[in-house]
C-alpha cells in the first residue's frame, strides 16, 4: 500500500493558479500511475475568490470588484470562498484506493483533523449538522472543498489564522446566509501561522499514516 507523499510548504505567498496546476499534475500522475507519490501542500495565497462547480453567482455580492480580485470557477464541491495571506491553505492530493473509497468518509476525516489541529492551539471547534466545515462559537473558522477523479482527490481545506476577514464581506461564504467568519487569533492571540503549519504537518502525517518523502 502506497502512502508516501511529497510535502511542499513554501514560506512565500503563492499564486493560486500556479498551485492548482501543480495539484492537477500530481492528480493526473497518480491516475495514470506514472508517479506513485501523493502530494500535501501547506501554504498561503494572494487574495483570490474561488467558486465550486455548482456554486451560485448570487453568492458573490456586488461589492466585490472583480477587476481588483480574481474570481475563479474551479473543479471542487462547495460554494464561494476567499483565500488570502494569514489563512493557512492545505491541499491533499491523495489516492483513496489506499485509504477508503468514500468521499463522505474523507470529508468527515478532514473535519476531525481540523478539530484536532484547533485543539492543539487551545481552540474548541465543532461541526454543524448539514454543513461541511468547522465552527467556533457559531462562527466559521475552517472551510473544506474537495474534488475527486478516479478516487484521487484534489483541493482540501483552509483555516483562518490571522487573515483580513473583511474580504469575506464581499461574498456569502460557502453559500450560507448570515455566516460570520473568525480567526484563530480571536481565541489565542499568541499563536502564529508557522506554529499552525507545524501542527498541520504533524497531524496529517498521523491521521493519514503518510510517510513524507523528497522529490
Amino acid at each position: 500500500m502506497n502512502r508516501t507523499s511529497l510535502l511542499i510548504q513554501p514560506n512565500n505567498i503563492s499564486n493560486y493558479e500556479d498551485i492548482l496546476k501543480l495539484q492537477k499534475k500530481y492528480q493526473n500522475n497518480l491516475i495514470e500511475n506514472s508517479l506513485k507519490k501523493q502530494l500535501i501542500w501547506i501554504g498561503e495565497h494572494n487574495t483570490v475568490y474561488t467558486i465550486g462547480r455548482g456554486g451560485k453567482k448570487k453568492n458573490i455580492l456586488k461589492s466585490l470588484d472583480q477587476k481588483e480580485f480574481d474570481v475563479l470557477r474551479i473543479d471542487r464541491g462547495g460554494e464561494v470562498t476567499c483565500h488570502m495571506p494569514g489563512q493557512l491553505v492545505v491541499y491533499l492530493v491523495l489516492d483513496l484506493n489506499h485509504y477508503k473509497k468514500d468521499l463522505n468518509w474523507f470529508l468527515r476525516k478532514i473535519e476531525f483533523l481540523i478539530i484536532k489541529i484547533l485543539r492543539e492551539v487551545k481552540v474548541e471547534g465543532y461541526t454543524k449538522n448539514g454543513y461541511t466545515g468547522v465552527w467556533c462559537e457559531n462562527k466559521k473558522i475552517a472551510s473544506i472543498g474537495i474534488g475527486c477523479k478516479r478516487w484521487v482527490t484534489i483541493h482540501g481545506f483552509s483555516i483562518n489564522v490571522n487573515c483580513d476577514l473583511d474580504h469575506f464581506n464581499k461574498i456569502i461564504p460557502c453559500g450560507i446566509e448570515g455566516c460570520s467568519m473568525v480567526n484563530i487569533k480571536e481565541f489565542n492571540k499568541r499563536v502564529d501561522i508557522l506554529e499552525v503549519k507545524k501542527i498541520v504537518r504533524k497531524l496529517i502525517k498521523q491521521e493519514f499514516q503518510i510517510e513524507f518523502v523528497s522529490k
